[in-house]
Parts: C-alpha cells; sequence; structure tokens
C-alpha cells in the first residue's frame, strides 16, 4: 500500500488472534492444536501443529469484470515456521473454486527465529463471479513446540485511483486538461 491509498478495513476478522479467535475462525479439519499465545512485547499470534488448520470466509464487494481491472485484493501477515516442519501453507479459495497456495514450508527465515517474517502482500486471483473467499491457515506437521504461528493477517480490497475529468458547479462545468 503506498502512502497515497487510503487504508480501508481489514477484510479478515480478528488477524491478530485475541483470546476471543474462535468466534472468527473454524479449527476445521480436527487435527492437531491450534492455540493462541500472548507475547508480552508483539501481543496475540496463534499456533498451530499437528496438521492443525483453521478458516475464515469474507465476502467480496459485487464488483463488474470491467472494475475488477482497477481493483484487487492483496493479503499479508506475519509468520513464523518454528522448527521449519512440512504442510505450512496458507491457502486461499474463491467463492468459484480456484486455489491459490502460499508454501511456508520449510522456508528458511531471513531473520533468526525470534523475530517474525513479514510477507509481501500477496494478490489474490478474484474474478467477477467470486461472492467470497476462504482463507485457510495450515500448520505443519511437527508437535511439541514447533509449528506454524500466525498474525496480522490483513486483506485490503486496493481501487485505482480516481481521476477528475470535469466538475460541475451551479450551471458552469469546468473541463480537467489532459
Amino acid at each position: 500500500m503506498s502512502e497515497d491509498e487510503i487504508r480501508g478495513r481489514n477484510l479478515i476478522t480478528d488477524g491478530r488472534f485475541s483470546s476471543n479467535w474462535k468466534e472468527y475462525w473454524t479449527h476445521f479439519n480436527g487435527n492437531g492444536i491450534a492455540r493462541t499465545f500472548a507475547d508480552p512485547a508483539y501481543g496475540y499470534y496463534l499456533m498451530m501443529n499437528g496438521e492443525a488448520a483453521v478458516t475464515q470466509t469474507f465476502d467480496t464487494a459485487p464488483l463488474t469484470t470491467a472494475q475488477l481491472t482497477k481493483a484487487w485484493y492483496r493479503l499479508s501477515f506475519q509468520y513464523e515456521n518454528y522448527g521449519d516442519g512440512a504442510n505450512s501453507k496458507v491457502l486461499l479459495r474463491s467463492g468459484t473454486g480456484k486455489e491459490d497456495p502460499i508454501d511456508l514450508s520449510g522456508k528458511l527465515p531471513d531473520k533468526p527465529l525470534a523475530d517474525w517474517n513479514f510477507y509481501e502482500p500477496y494478490t489474490l486471483t478474484v474474478v467477477q463471479d467470486d461472492k467470497d473467499i476462504t482463507v485457510e491457515l495450515h500448520g505443519s506437521d511437527l508437535g511439541g513446540s514447533s509449528g506454524l504461528r500466525m498474525t496480522d493477517l490483513d486483506i485490503q480490497l486496493h481501487l485505482a485511483p480516481l481521476t477528475l475529468r470535469k466538475i460541475q458547479v451551479d450551471e458552469r462545468t469546468y473541463e480537467i486538461p489532459t
């Protein structure tokens, strides 16, 4: 997001996984453990291991195909795949069934394990027929204190800037030179 853009409402509810995170996220596969922790300096985060997976669905804006050429959704988050376990991923599923996987397995962090890794904004593939998007977070296959740690999930709808072509004040129209 550039400095010229106005930040919108996060389309993910409780992307920092507060104590009532289960009101918005569903542990849907019954595997492993998904639980929150609170870091005194950083705040809440979700830790998943044993192949635990949680999900949340949000509605998309009713945009036409033409409008979607100048609009896009972007996901960003912070993560740590503590222990570098396999199966760690984010799966984005559109209402029409298209899947966009983001593999976080075995990726070496850019920073030491004590730091969170920021995942650069990822552009989602959305078409006019998509009425909603499901976000699935899949924890690693490891157990114990190892697992995928996630926080700060944020999905924003970005719109191309408006351009003023003319303005009408009372009975007078002013054309903007191009």
